[in-house]
């Protein structure tokens, strides 16, 4: 029946003829909080039908609202007792039970309420809040993405913005980004669920998809600091170089003051790249003045920055060992403190009882089991390695971009590990380390250091005995229980001083290949295609971006002043028209004919590339960061090569090389003398042909140089390895 409240509030007046017309009644009262007249309606109704459930669910409901708790629970246990599939009765015992503190029966009663009516929204959100009360929250996050499913508005924007977050970090990216697009159905303006959604994209390799969601952050407030950074990431890691710059420069307009130390990093970072590193030196000279005083007062994402993204630029732009471990070791310090101690509280030194086992297993951890630079110089000593009495287990650290080379290194792997897990679109070092554990790895070797900062996570926890880094980047700096490899002219006597890992070195080079390929070549047409007389003498520069600056250019033009009708072939990733300019501005200044440098593009193989050591003459390296696969390359196809030799590792590589080799001609320990070398071996044949012929017969079998030797170099690093094996057993 229909009952008007506002005819009458008296009871007497209204004479229901069912139950069910009483307890209509009872809740208009109810409703108009007349709470004495509701539950004498109910009363009337249970007189009428002492089994009128509902009768009771009303009573209980007005009873809760007078906070009338115990009455109210009453009221909903007699309900189930009549009948037990109410399941707002459940719902709403649920409900006083929390009240009250009693959290596993609040729980229970929620869980009968959504197993009778699952579409119950409101019960799934507050079953959810439980949950997390007991810290299970894992299931509280079932729970709430089912209260979110049957009704997105429930916790409003700002909850479901932070439900796609957790999404995102459990490695449920598709869930957080469908997630984040409702958050922006509600509310079109929430510029963070863009940020958010424009970086897992990012992460994903969807940089078309990700820029217009990122821009679109950014319009919204321009001063989000996050969107800004992986737009600039996007731009220069898919090097759009000029639009890299334009972008960290308004990233350092629009959030300078409030985010100064990210956006001076990205700043660094992104003229680097480009080939600007007076820029970015001058720039990151300025902030490392500031951040003596600064570091204790970082944030979180301010030192993992500083230590995985300015740490990672320091070698390109500055050759100093001192200043550089100072830095390094302060930046480290505040890493360690906030970063990794917290997250890793225990970790164990305890030596496993199945330590060593037979045969050796061996852990190698990097992200670059393809065509990368790491790749192409480790395979050769991993395969040797294989070989001898071990088992190699392979741990991707990266989402991993397979190619034509991966199976290489699966044919050589007892255990090829790939991630299964990527919150926000990386893996997690736990399910790393876990994994290593589980295959009770004796010694790990991590091939990419410094360069991947998951590492440093890794080496951290010391999952195994021994931890060694090598030959990706220079060491991590973590822990002295763990070792950096290699070699005496790479880490002479006395630097030790500057590691806090204990150091390997091997006896020879730090490194070995047996060789490269490339696609065939005939020299003289080659010249001839890119109009090239036979009897110049060609220079070649392949220095990166990152790795290009105007010292170098300089040095490299004053070479071309003094060998008459010699040319230098630029060919490397960098923004080829701030490379141009740097060129032209330099032969404007030494007084060299711009006709005399040749820039030419980069092909997508490698094999396709070497081709240009056919038609090289002289291999001029790079400083302060020395090629290394690129002057592999030039030395196994006999170009001869000056290098400068500097303080720290990474820019003693092209010395290293040279030593493993006997070749004294082409080591420089100056700008000066790099331009001597430079001179004389364009100006004497004689000294040309000489160093061709050793390299020639460096690759002889009977005569095999070190560094083109990986049987040995296996050999010698495993002696290594069973000496560490000895100590710790």
């Amino acid at each position: 029946m229909s009952v008007n409240p506002n005819q009458s509030s008296d009871p007497v007046v209204m004479q229901p003829d069912s139950p069910q017309g009483w307890t209509e009644v009872a809740e208009r009262y109810y409703v108009q909080k007349f709470y004495a007249e509701a539950i004498t309606a109910c009363q009337q109704a249970i007189a009428m039908e002492p089994n009128w459930a509902l009768a009771y669910v009303t009573m209980g409901n007005i009873y809760q609202a007078q906070s009338q708790l115990q009455e109210a629970i009453r009221s909903y246990q007699q309900a189930l007792q009549i009948n037990p599939n109410l399941a707002q009765a459940h719902a709403n015992l649920g409900s006083m039970f929390y009240r009250q503190g009693q959290l596993e029966l609040a729980i229970k009663s929620y869980r009968q309420a959504v197993k009778l009516q699952p579409d119950l929204a409101a019960v799934h959100w507050n079953l959810a809040k439980v949950l997390k009360h007991l810290g299970q929250d894992a299931e509280a996050q079932v729970s709430e993405q089912r209260a979110l499913a049957l009704n997105p508005q429930l916790g409003g924007a700002e909850v479901l913005f932070n439900q796609g977050n957790q999404l995102a970090l459990q490695g449920k990216v598709e869930e957080a980004i469908a997630t984040w697009k409702k958050v922006i159905e509600l509310k079109p303006d929430f510029a963070e669920a863009y940020g958010q959604m424009g970086m897992v994209l990012r992460h994903q390799g969807k940089y078309k998809e990700a820029i217009p969601v990122l821009e679109k952050a950014i319009e919204l407030k321009p001063n989000l600091p996050l969107a800004h950074q992986h737009l600039c990431g996007i731009y220069r890691d898919s090097s759009n170089l000029a639009a890299a710059r334009k972008a960290v420069d308004r990233y350092v307009e629009c959030c300078g003051e409030i985010d100064p130390i990210m956006a001076a990093i990205y700043n660094i970072s992104t003229y680097q790249v480009s080939g600007l590193n007076y820029i970015a030196k001058e720039r990151f000279l300025k902030l490392e003045s500031q951040l003596y005083s600064k570091l204790d007062r970082t944030t979180l994402v301010e030192i993992k920055s500083l230590y995985s993204n300015l740490l990672f630029s320091m070698p390109y732009l500055r050759d100093d060992l001192n200043k550089n471990i100072k830095l390094h070791h302060r930046i480290t310090k505040r890493y360690i403190e906030t970063i990794l101690k917290p997250k890793y509280q225990q970790v164990s030194d305890e030596i496993p009882s199945s330590f060593p086992h037979s045969p050796l297993r061996i852990g190698i951890l990097s992200s670059h089991f393809n065509r990368h630079s790491v790749g192409w110089c480790s395979l050769d000593v991993l395969r040797e390695l294989s070989n001898l009495s071990v088992n190699l287990y392979l741990y991707c650290t990266d989402r991993l971009q397979a190619d034509d080379r991966t199976p290489l290194f699966e044919a050589i792997a007892h255990k090829f590990f790939i991630p299964k897990y990527y919150p926000n679109g990386l893996p997690t070092p736990e399910e790393i380390i876990q994994e290593i554990k589980t295959d009770e790895i004796d010694i790990l070797l991590d091939l990419d250091a410094l360069s991947l900062p998951i590492h440093a996570d890794i080496f951290y926890q010391k999952p195994v005995p021994i931890c060694i880094s090598w030959l990706g980047f220079d060491a991590l700096q973590i822990s002295n229980q763990t070792y950096f490899l290699g070699d005496s002219y790479t880490h002479p006597q006395g630097t030790e001083k500057y590691y806090t890992e204990q150091l390997l070195r091997m006896p020879n080079s730090f490194m070995a290949v047996s060789g490269f390929n490339r696609d065939s070549v005939e020299p003289i047409k080659v010249r001839q295609s890119y109009r090239i007389s036979s009897d110049q003498i060609v220079y070649l520069c392949v220095a990166s971006g990152r790795k290009f600056n105007a010292e170098l250019a300089k040095a490299q033009i004053e070479i071309l002043k003094q060998v008459p009708d010699s040319i230098l072939i630029y060919k490397g990733l960098a923004d080829q028209d701030v490379v141009i300019s740097t060129y032209r501005q330099v032969c404007d200044a030494v007084g060299v004919g711009k006709h005399r440098i040749k820039f030419l593009p980069r092909f997508p193989q490698e094999e396709e590339h070497r081709k240009i050591y056919a038609i090289a003459d002289i291999l001029l390296d790079s400083y302060p960061y020395n090629g290394g696969t690129h002057t592999l390359e030039a030395l196994w196809f006999n170009v001869p090569v000056v290098t400068r030799k500097g303080e720290q590792f990474l820019s003693r590589m092209g010395y290293s090389f040279l030593q493993g080799l006997s070749i004294p001609e082409g080591i420089a320990e100056s700008w000066k003398d790099y331009i001597n070398w430079g001179v004389r071996f364009g100006q004497d044949e004689a000294l040309r042909k000489s160093v061709q012929e050793k390299l020639i017969q460096s690759k002889q079998s009977e005569l095999l140089a070190p560094l083109w030797n990986p049987k040995q170099f296996a050999q010698d690093l495993y002696d290594i390895l069973q000496q560490l094996t000895v100590k710790k057993s």
